[in-house]
Parts: structure tokens; C-alpha cells; sequence
């Protein structure tokens, strides 16, 4: 009796699941595990012609790269996101994807309030003044070097309001702040007539503190906005010269879901400016940043380097998820299909 082949399944980016620390086991024990060590384009070319199966967080997966992987049948996201993946070829082809939708939320949701609090709170700033004898020097007690808020009676816009969203909308109540929401099916439903049990819908199933409004009305009254969309023609440049123009004066963005939702030029010229107060972003237009990037050194802006979803729970928590995904699969039931 012959035995069944062994899965041949590509992983070009091993190394964003681990540095070491978290044990990939689950996913080794599923098949032949060919690990590629930041390949070109060529190379991941070369070793998808062979492959059944490949394991993705950021590698871009075009027609071009697939074309010659007859083979394939399945790609792993191992995000929530899946923007590097050209999925009308994979339907075309046939090729299934998944992802993982929830491993992260409460990790980006913390992520958020990090920045908001540093913002707010002057934490690092006041930290390097003691470090800098600041204090030793001070006259008072309590020196008033920097300049802080309370959060609490703040509004905070979500523009997305998916897992990651309700996560942060559930802290910033905990707050006290004042939270608004935004999602394209809220603005289609309250567009259309015909869809009213839809827009009624949204309101039943949000939480008590959670308001729907429509873009530009978020965009008028909140004093810091977090966006938790996913990157699409819709969403690419959101947040442009034109739309940050009718953000509150003073107001602060956060951007930890794609990099090309917010123009990174109009975002300098809005710090710049002073037309916002401040900035916290864990993605960028180029990854990893450019030498060249205009957020370098910008003044009230805090740059981390996507790494919002990476704590270690979060990471064993993802590699367990997608071992599921790939027996899930394997079994003739998928999970998490996004093709």
C-alpha cells in the first residue's frame, strides 16, 4: 500500500513567527517544511514549482510569482490581513486562501492606547528629562515640563469596526471616552433606503457606547482617530491632504492597520503644521522604513516598526491557528477561507 506524499510547504518568512522563542512544531508535523531565508522573487519562483503549500505574512504573492506553481493549492495567510496575495488569480486557479482574522486584536487594541497614552501623558518625554538630571535640577516637587491631557471625556474615532476595532472601542469606555464608528456597510446602509433594516441592524448590535456616524461627521468630532480598516481601492490615500483637513485642529491619528491608508506627505505637513497634534503608527508605505521615509525624526510622531500584533501570546496564539487552518484543509473543511 503506498503511502500518502508528504505536503511540501514553503516558508519564505519563518522568521516573522519566530525569533527562537515560539515553538512551530504544530506547523513542522504537517508536512516537509522548506524554509527560505528572504528570498528574491526568483528564488520563491523557482521553489513554488515544487511546493503544495506556502506559509505568508508579507510576501507578495502576484500572478507572476504563481504562474508557474502548478502544484499549489493553498496559501497560508498567516495575518489578518491578506493585501500581498492576488486573490482573483488564486480563484481563477483554484488555489484556496485563508487567513487568521482575530489572533491579534487585543494586541493591537493595546498597541493603540500605548500611543494614546504616551501622547497624552508625556511618559518617555518626562522619563528622559529625570534621566537627563531634570529633576535633581528642578525648584519644585512636580516640575510642569511637558504639557498633558486626560483621555477621559475625549472622543475617539474608529474608522473600522471589526474585532480590533470593538477591542479598542471596549478600553476607550473603560476610559471614559467618548467612542464613534465608521464602516463602509454602516454608510452604504444609511445611504439607502431599502437597506434600513440593515442600518437598524448596526444600531442593535452595537454596544451601548459604540455610536455610528458617517465618515465626515467622525472626522469633525474626534480628538483622536484609529483606523482599523483593511487596505482596498476604498481605503488606499483615506486619509489624504483633503480629509485630514477636516479632522478636529489638534487632534491625533493612529494608524495600525496598512500603511497606504494615510498619505505619509500630507501626514508630515499636518505635524508639521499643527493641524494635529500628534501621531502613532506601526505601519508605513515601505517596510522596512526607507532612509529616505519623511517620518524620520518628525516631532510628535511615534513610529514602531509593525509590531502591534507581535507580542509572544499573540504569536503562539497565530502559529497554533494556522496549523488549524492547514488540517482544517487538509480534512475537506477549510477555516478562515478568504478564496
Amino acid at each position: 500500500m503506498s503511502e500518502t506524499p508528504t505536503l511540501k510547504i514553503l516558508m519564505p518568512e519563518r522568521y516573522t513567527l519566530t525569533k527562537g522563542d515560539v515553538d512551530l512544531s504544530a506547523i513542522d508535523e504537517l508536512g516537509e517544511v522548506i524554509v527560505l531565508d528572504h528570498p528574491s522573487r526568483e528564488e520563491l519562483k523557482e521553489a513554488l514549482v515544487d511546493a503544495d503549500m506556502i506559509l505568508v505574512n508579507k510576501t507578495v504573492l502576484d500572478e507572476e510569482v504563481l504562474r508557474d506553481a502548478k502544484k499549489l493549492k493553498y496559501i497560508g495567510e498567516c495575518a489578518t490581513g491578506f493585501n500581498n496575495i492576488d486573490i482573483e488569480y488564486c480563484k481563477l486557479r483554484g488555489i484556496t486562501v485563508t487567513n487568521v482574522p482575530t489572533y491579534s486584536s487585543n494586541a493591537v487594541a493595546q498597541q493603540v492606547f500605548s500611543y494614546i497614552l504616551a501622547h497624552y501623558s508625556k511618559v518617555c518625554e518626562y522619563n528622559d528629562f529625570v534621566n537627563n538630571d531634570g529633576w535633581i535640577n528642578a525648584d519644585t516637587f512636580a516640575p510642569f515640563v511637558f504639557d498633558t491631557d486626560e483621555v477621559f471625556g475625549k472622543t475617539i474615532g474608529l474608522v473600522g469596526y471589526g474585532k480590533i476595532g470593538k477591542a479598542v472601542a471596549k478600553i476607550a469606555d473603560a476610559f471614559g471616552m467618548n467612542v464613534l464608528a465608521y464602516t463602509r456597510s454602516y454608510q452604504k446602509a444609511l445611504d439607502s433606503s431599502a437597506n434600513k433594516t440593515t442600518l437598524e441592524g448596526f444600531i442593535d448590535r452595537a454596544e451601548r457606547y459604540v455610536t455610528f456616524v458617517t465618515f465626515d461627521r467622525l472626522l469633525k468630532h474626534s480628538d483622536i482617530v484609529s483606523i482599523h480598516c483593511p487596505l482596498n481601492e476604498e481605503s488606499e490615500r483615506l486619509f489624504n491632504r483633503e480629509t485630514i483637513a477636516k479632522m478636529r485642529n489638534g487632534a491625533f491619528l493612529i494608524n495600525t492597520a496598512r500603511g497606504p491608508i494615510v498619505d505619509e506627505d500630507a501626514l508630515v505637513d499636518a505635524l508639521e503644521s499643527g493641524k494635529l497634534s500628534g501621531a502613532g503608527l506601526d505601519v508605513l508605505d515601505d517596510e522596512p522604513m526607507l532612509d529616505t521615509c519623511r517620518l524620520k525624526n518628525i516631532k510628535n510622531l511615534i513610529v514602531t516598526p509593525h509590531v502591534a500584533w507581535a507580542p509572544y501570546e499573540t504569536r503562539k496564539r497565530l502559529v497554533a491557528e494556522v496549523a488549524k487552518n492547514i488540517k482544517a484543509f487538509e480534512e475537506g473543511k477549510p477555516r478562515n477561507v478568504v478564496v
